[in-house]
C-alpha cells in the first residue's frame, strides 16, 4: 500500500502520483462515519471552512482510493464527478486510525465545493486502515 498522499501537498512534502492509478468509482450517500469526521473537520477547520457546512447534507461519494487509505472523492447534489482544480485546504489534521495507524486528513474544496476527504498514513503501511478516531485529532 501507498503511504503517500494521492495528491502533492506541498507542506507535507509527498510525492505527486497519478491519481488515475488509485482512483476507483463509486456511488453511495456517505457513512455515518464519514459524515461525523466530516462534520467535525468543518467545525474545527481552518479559518472559513465554516461556510461549506451546508454542503455536507448534500454531498455523496463518487470514488475512493484503491490502495486501502479511506479518500474519498465528494460531490454536491446530483453532480455525478467531483470538482477539480486548484485546492482551497478546509482543514488539515493529523490522528491515530482505530488499527493505531498514525494518518493525515485533509478536506479540500475545489471551484467553491467539498469536492475530497484525503485520508493518508504518514508512515509505510500494508494493510487497510479506516478513518481516524476523532479525538485523536490534533490540527498540523
Amino acid at each position: 500500500m501507498r503511504s503517500e498522499s494521492r495528491r502533492k501537498t506541498e507542506s507535507r512534502g509527498t510525492i505527486l502520483l497519478d491519481e488515475a492509478l488509485f482512483n476507483r468509482p463509486e456511488r453511495r450517500p456517505l457513512s455515518v462515519e464519514e459524515r461525523s469526521l466530516l462534520d467535525w473537520l468543518i467545525v474545527n477547520g481552518n479559518p472559513g471552512a465554516e461556510q461549506f457546512a451546508s454542503q455536507i447534507a448534500q454531498l455523496h461519494v463518487v470514488g475512493s482510493c484503491s490502495c486501502g487509505c479511506p479518500s474519498i472523492d465528494l460531490a454536491v447534489g446530483d453532480r455525478e464527478e467531483r470538482t477539480v482544480g486548484p485546492s482551497h485546504v478546509l482543514a488539515d489534521f493529523d490522528g491515530i486510525s482505530p488499527e493505531g495507524i498514525k494518518a493525515g486528513v485533509i478536506l479540500h474544496a475545489r471551484e467553491g465545493q467539498i469536492s475530497e476527504l484525503e485520508v493518508y498514513a504518514i508512515e509505510d503501511v500494508e494493510t487497510p486502515f479506516s478513518l481516524p478516531i476523532l479525538s485523536s485529532l490534533k490540527k498540523c
